[in-house]
């Protein structure tokens, strides 16, 4: 029998890809329908296991300079599998290459009570034109290089002007 020990924080992404297939005139908007939805879990890196363990255990001068936390969630279509040495988020999208796709600062949801998981949000619109293929996802502590912690390959998507994709970490420590 085969078992794997899972280490450090376990991070659950759940991918949704909704079409813009009407637009609608008299609210302005696009209408939009549910193409499909996922969920992936991801690994952490070995350098986000180091900072996490600095953020939350570490003393003021170990902590200093860090930044904030791992929530800004990043983008690609590389299918590479995801790796504990990988600091960077292989063909990362970005604004320039695929508009309303670059990496962006996640909703946060923190524990309360007794709960144990934080949860990330945010929803892209590609505003690109033709199509842009979606395929994994990252969360980083910055708004551009930074610590790349948790790492995600999910299922290849098309993405067509004006489709939203919507990625969901569940975070459970422990």
């Amino acid at each position: 029998m085969l078992t794997q020990t899972l280490r450090g924080p376990r991070a659950k992404a759940t991918i949704r890809v909704e079409r813009a297939y009407d637009y609608d005139e008299k609210r302005g908007v696009w209408v939009r329908r549910i193409e499909d939805e996922q969920e992936a879990w991801n690994i952490v890196t070995n350098a986000g296991l180091i900072r996490i363990h600095t953020y939350v255990y570490g003393v003021g001068s170990q902590r200093t300079g860090l930044g904030g936390g791992f929530n800004y969630i990043a983008i690609s279509n590389n299918g590479t599998a995801p790796a504990d040495v990988d600091t960077s988020l292989a063909g990362e999208l970005t604004n320039g290459t695929a508009a309303g796709l670059g990496r962006a600062l996640a909703s946060v949801t923190l524990p309360t009570g007794s709960s144990n998981q934080t949860v990330l949000q945010h929803i892209f619109t590609f505003t690109g034109a033709g199509s842009q293929g979606v395929q994994k996802t990252a969360l980083f502590d910055a708004s551009s290089g930074g610590t790349m912690a948790h790492e995600i390959l999910f299922s290849a998507r098309t993405l067509f002007t004006n489709d939203t994709l919507t990625l969901t970490f569940s975070i459970n420590l422990g």
